[in-house]
């Protein structure tokens, strides 16, 4: 029987090294994950402890790990130091290295990036159970590296597109290569037309993108030719607009070229839940993860539209009661001076009754 999760003193310095990571003290985050990843290792030798969750905890750690090194803006260590957490590449869990790998990416790190994908995903080879077995699984589990041998078809799929799709596509600009890459894939033939799909629709729109592109800075270049030969412009042409139409296809040139770079570049909003918010109130340090700061932003909207319904059902009823007091006022006015007043009254003796009528 495995020791329970409760009784495990390796989820106390998880917890820790989360802790860590929330407040800030990124170094102590990752020096804490690493420590971990050595005493599961170590651990796992024993019969006693349950191997899934030395894989549970291990993959906690490597979440840690790439988290830490991104802060500490040490991107580019990130696959060494996995590599020496788990034994190899291919042995990362998914999340794990999805998550290394975007991060690596929105930082720029993207040069090694390349063989990183090919030798994760020529690792694992599918099989008639509809599952990926790792290739090699069983070495890195005798070198007491704790490993997972299986990954489910929609796990490699989610590889597969980020290393087509925003790699090679977007990032590396190079679609032929990964349209060629995805046709010789290990994938199911439903998942392989899928991303066939979306890999022919970007180089489409990426042709159309450049052959704009390439009309324009054409166009530029006959117009500047003209103004440089100082060539006598045509009848219908007025000469005081050469110079602005110029101009102004210069503006499009530079604007068309600084959408092509952004298509380079759009992948980053994908990764924008890994950023964090730090704020400072005397000697605390606090670390918002996007994730939280998103859910306190609804809150505070939500509130806010919560006083405003409540703001003007108030309102309605402070209307009401005012209308109803000027309306009251209005008819009390109206019956006190409607009253018909003998202006002789004042003047004017009553009547006395005969004094022999009380008797």
């Amino acid at each position: 029987m495995g020791t329970s999760a409760q009784e495990s003193p390796l989820w106390k310095q998880i917890d820790d090294a989360e802790y860590y990571l929330v407040s800030g003290s990124f170094e102590q985050a990752m020096l804490t994950a690493l420590s971990v990843a050595d005493q599961i290792r170590t651990a796992s030798s024993e019969s006693a402890c349950d191997q899934d969750e030395l894989l549970e905890m291990l993959e906690s750690a490597g979440m840690v790990l790439v988290q830490a090194l991104k802060e500490l803006r040490r991107t580019p260590e990130m696959f060494v130091q996995l590599k020496m957490m788990f034994g190899s590449v291919p042995s990362v869990p998914a999340r794990v290295f999805l998550t290394g790998a975007t991060i690596q990416m929105a930082a720029g790190s993207v040069s090694d990036l390349r063989p990183i994908f090919e030798e994760y995903l020529a690792n694992w080879r599918y099989t008639n159970d509809e599952v990926y077995v790792l290739d090699g699984g069983h070495d890195s589990a005798s070198n007491g590296f704790v490993v997972t041998s299986v990954m489910s078809t929609g796990q490699y799929f989610q590889v597969a597109e980020l290393y087509t799709v925003t790699f090679l596509c977007i990032v590396s600009q190079d679609s032929e290569t990964a349209i060629s890459w995805a046709e010789k894939a290990d994938l199911t033939e439903q998942r392989r037309q899928d991303l066939l799909k979306k890999l022919h629709a970007i180089r489409l729109a990426a042709n159309k993108k450049l052959s704009t592109v390439e009309g324009v800075k054409q166009t530029a270049e006959r117009t500047l030719s003209t103004s440089t030969n100082g060539s006598t412009p045509l009848p219908h042409e007025d000469p005081s607009k050469i110079a602005p139409v110029y101009d102004g296809l210069k503006k499009v040139l530079v604007k068309s070229a600084q959408s092509s770079q952004h298509v380079a570049n759009q992948f980053d909003p994908l990764f924008w839940w890994f950023h964090s918010i730090r704020l400072k109130f005397g000697k605390i340090h606090i670390v918002l993860p996007s994730g939280k700061l998103m859910f306190l932003f609804t809150l505070v909207f939500s509130a806010m539209y919560v006083l405003r319904r409540k703001t003007a059902g108030l309102k309605r009823t402070v209307f009401q009661q005012a209308s109803s007091l000027r309306r009251a006022f209005v008819d009390a006015l109206q019956l006190a001076f409607s009253v018909q007043m003998n202006p002789l009254a004042a003047v004017q003796q009553v009547p006395q009754a005969p004094r022999g009528s009380w008797l």
